[in-house]
């Protein structure tokens, strides 16, 4: 059984560890024990000093499994088979993707045209470049088709510049391109380092997450399907970015 001890009680014995074997003592634990080296026989005796944790505000109230609204959850088809495929059935709300794979191999093209089907009157969405200017992805939309009237598109390779662009387009869908040039002024390192791409990673699964719970379960007359060939479908809006490395 647990113990609880309440605020500024804290139970202290003296602590260590001990062999349930040989009773050997030893101030850490360890595999094996040093006296008669027998395997999982060290185990923790006394106790450290427990302290309480104040009970925090909760997002909502727990509620029985039953009445939980999965529609939120249900990944939202693009319309490309295989790519859908590969995600488990489309994007889902409040998701983030990381796309990886060598130069060349089309991820950027791929990107662009799942924005441009799933881009509405009522649901843009965004792609910011950070390799390539604005002009350099215009010209490869009109190649491959992926001229959207609601598709918006922005060159940055700042953090809050990148953030400042959602907050006004309010896209369903937001595009990287790539985490690797995306930078933020208040972490120190090199774009592409470990930790400006945490920070950046962090930042947006944030963004992400809020604007799924702002939203609610919008439902979709078509489950959400992204294909433009599909008259009057219009889904539930999502802020997941998909993140190119």
């Amino acid at each position: 059984m647990a113990r609880i001890a309440t605020k500024g009680t804290g139970v202290r014995d003296q602590g260590g560890f001990r062999c349930v074997r040989c009773d050997a003592g030893t101030p850490r634990w360890v595999g094996r024990c040093p006296e008669c080296s027998a395997w999982g026989t060290v185990e923790e005796v006394g106790g450290r000093a427990l302290r309480s944790v104040a009970r925090g505000p909760v997002r909502g109230p727990a509620r029985p499994i039953r009445e939980i609204d999965a529609s939120t959850a249900r990944a939202r088809p693009t319309g490309i088979a295989e790519f859908d495929r590969v995600l488990g059935g489309g994007l889902v709300p409040g998701a983030v993707v990381l796309l990886a794979g060598e130069p060349g191999t089309g991820k950027s093209t791929l990107l662009l045209e799942v924005a441009a089907r799933c881009a509405t009157a009522a649901d843009p969405c965004l792609v910011v470049t950070g390799e390539e200017s604005a002009a350099q992805v215009r010209l490869r939309a009109d190649r491959v088709g992926a001229l959207h009237p609601h598709l918006y598109l922005a060159a940055e390779t700042d953090l809050s510049a990148l953030l400042a662009h959602v907050d006004a387009v309010r896209p369903r869908l937001l595009v990287v391109d790539s985490i690797q040039t995306v930078a933020s002024a208040d972490v120190e390192g090199s774009p592409g380092g470990v930790t400006q791409v945490r920070e950046v990673a962090s930042a947006l699964i944030a963004v992400a997450q809020g604007a799924r719970d702002r939203d609610g379960p919008r439902r979709a007359r078509d489950e959400g399907r992204c294909d433009r060939g599909s008259a009057g479908a219009r889904a539930p809006r999502r802020r997941g970015p998909a993140l190119r490395r």
